[in-house]
């Protein structure tokens, strides 16, 4: 009988699976002894990494985007659209029902359907929201607000922890400030404020570099803001400790959890994530364990940091562990925490250097001392071009 992976997502992670899967079965694959199929609601894949670059127009939404069959494999099976939106996830009879009423079955399950923006867990948030973290037209508005403030106080406000990508507000913070400083020539007149969740920025090193810079900036930063409501008409901001920060121009990183048709089908915590193992990523949730379901992404759990490398190494992993399901072997491939955190804290401008760095570590090796360079920005810059012909391809 012919074989079955089933991945839910054609994101990031879920096409390196896919395409691994089909180059190192090809030949089970024409044999029809072995059969994958992904299931995505819509047929275009986005970098949403470069959300971050969209206001200061460093990326324009052609760079950022590619139609899901020029990425994944003619092997593969692809389905989109109403045969392609997950509607319901069943492990214990392993069945997915999509919007068309189709199911599914499997015999492995990959769920990297990533996660989603929690607007309305802010009270009044909805009211007054500006943000680059959820869609290509939101980034844009961003870049309209910011290209038209002329002084005032810009507040970033990350609402709460877990989010995906956690360096991003960082990152866009200094890009702000240095496009305030060299392009519109108004720094002076904008207060920039931080306000963060946690105390640490990061890890220690990480935490380091992202405090100085800070300082010497002046941009200011309020550590442990959990944000709990937003009044648009008084432009103010409660954490849940009672502390409020008045705004002329808010830009918010709303909270995030896992997607809402997995929540209802059993799978998420009582924070809203999927539980897996941290090593080999099975599944090891409210429904149960299951060895046979694989969890990788942004909707993992909420302590594996939630990263782009993160993801492509959670998937490189998750497909050697396929491989050896497949082969029955029974090797266990572990994902050791391979994660990283770019950051940027200077534009390219006619009177400065861009200047970035792509920070790493893993599970129990945190990143060693490090600074920003002009070539940490040319490196990251040509990530977002060679990571649609290579990293989304599963080609390292």
């Amino acid at each position: 009988m012919t074989e079955r992976v089933l991945i839910l997502g054609a994101g990031y992670a879920g096409s390196v699976v896919a395409n691994v899967l089909a180059r190192e079965f090809r030949n089970r694959i024409a044999k029809e002894e072995l059969e994958i199929i992904i299931l995505d609601r819509n047929d275009t894949n986005i970098n949403q990494g470069g959300f971050t670059f969209i206001p200061f127009e460093l990326y324009t939404p052609e760079d950022i985007t590619r139609p899901r069959k020029k990425l994944i494999s003619p092997r593969v099976k692809s389905f989109y659209g109403r045969n392609g939106e997950i509607t319901a996830v069943d492990l214990h009879n392993k069945e997915v029902t999509v919007k068309s009423d189709k199911k599914y079955s499997y015999d492995y399950l990959v769920i990297a359907m990533g996660c989603r923006a929690d607007i309305d867990a802010v009270p009044g948030l909805a009211d007054d929201l500006n943000t680059f973290y959820t869609s290509i037209e939101d980034a844009f508005k961003v870049r309209d607000l910011v290209k038209n403030i002329n002084g005032g106080r810009i507040v970033v406000s990350v609402a709460s922890m877990p989010v995906p990508c956690p360096g991003a507000p960082v990152k866009f913070t200094f890009m702000l400030e240095s496009y305030l400083r060299n392009f519109r020539k108004n720094r002076d007149d904008v207060q920039l404020t931080l306000a963060w969740p946690m105390e640490p920025i990061g890890p220690p090193e990480f935490n380091k570099l992202v405090t100085g810079q800070l300082k010497e900036k002046n941009i200011e930063v309020i550590r442990t803001f959990q944000l709990a409501s937003v009044d648009a008409a008084k432009k103010e901001l409660t954490s849940k400790n009672g502390d409020t920060i008045n705004y002329d121009l808010l830009i918010t990183v709303p909270p995030h959890k896992a997607p809402q048709v997995l929540i209802d089908s059993g799978l998420a915590d009582d924070k809203g994530w999927l539980s897996a193992d941290k090593a080999t990523l099975q599944y090891r949730g409210s429904a149960g364990n299951f060895d046979d379901v694989y969890v990788l992404g942004d909707l993992g759990p909420a302590d594996i940091l939630k990263t782009g490398i993160g993801a492509h190494y959670q998937a490189i992993a998750v497909s050697q562990n396929l491989i050896n399901d497949i082969r029955g072997n029974r090797i266990k491939t572990p994902y050791e925490g391979e994660t990283g955190c770019p950051i940027v804290t200077e534009l390219e401008s006619p009177s400065t250097q861009g200047r970035g760095y792509i920070a790493t570590w893993k599970y129990g090796v945190p990143p060693e001392p490090f600074t920003t360079t002009k070539m940490g920005w040319f490196l990251y810059r040509m990530y977002y071009h060679i990571h649609w012909d290579i990293s989304v391809k599963g080609l390292f």
